[in-house]
């Protein structure tokens, strides 16, 4: 129980900061934690994953020039904005409508069904997110407390109930849209930052989805 308390600790504060890197510009003061020891400590930890080496050496590489770069905060927020505010014909837009269906509009179905998801479950983003629900931010942040809510469980059919909501989620929303997202990001990010955050995201998001699977309980035979 003690492995499965740290181990949701670090997937859920691995969602979190996933989810502060989609949801706005990064300021000049969070620009300056990526050349903090606890940040280099925190990237290098996650690339003695192996699935994740090649990833986190690409993040490092954009990082490196990012913090030697003129004017890094107004470049990295006009990258941000040229990526995820724009026109959704343009950049890469993070919004999962616009990658299920063949619509290809904001605020169809997947909307609907992630706001329906937060009021069933009692949580409320509008005071940290200005965004319709099935923005990619909201959507890891929620997968981050429905970890907590896991590992806070005080028994083992809640526990079993949140792990479940977390799959759901996974396999129901992130994954189905989030690879088409990826492919988009790293096309239009010309300077790599956000195009290697977003592949380093999609690597962990399969990582996890196999991790569910492994410590997810088997149905009980009759």
């Amino acid at each position: 129980m003690q492995e499965f308390m740290a181990t949701s600790e670090r997937r859920a504060q691995l969602y979190w900061w996933f989810s502060t890197l989609f949801a706005a510009e990064l300021s000049d003061e969070q620009i300056a934690e990526y050349d903090t020891y606890d940040v280099r400590s925190f990237l290098k930890s996650l690339s003695t994953l192996d699935p994740m080496r090649e990833a986190v050496a690409e993040l490092n590489d954009a990082i490196a020039r990012l913090l030697v770069r003129t004017d890094r905060q107004l470049e990295l927020a006009a990258d941000f904005a040229g990526l995820f505010l724009v026109d959704p014909k343009q950049g890469a837009l993070p919004y999962e409508s616009l990658y299920r269906g063949e619509a290809k509009l904001l605020m169809q179905a997947p909307m609907a069904e992630m706001q329906a998801r937060l009021d069933r479950l009692g949580i409320n983003v509008s005071d940290k997110y200005n965004e319709p629900a099935d923005h990619l931010a909201i959507e890891l942040d929620l997968m981050g407390s429905l970890i907590i809510r896991a590992a806070e469980s005080t028994t083992a059919d809640q526990r079993e109930a949140w792990l479940g909501e977390q799959e759901s989620l996974l396999h129901g929303h992130l994954l189905g849209w989030f690879e088409r997202f990826e492919q988009a990001c790293r096309a239009a990010d010309t300077f790599g930052f956000y195009g290697a955050s977003a592949r380093l995201l999609g690597v962990f998001l399969k990582m996890d989805a196999n991790y569910l699977s492994l410590v997810k309980p088997a149905p009980s035979a009759d």
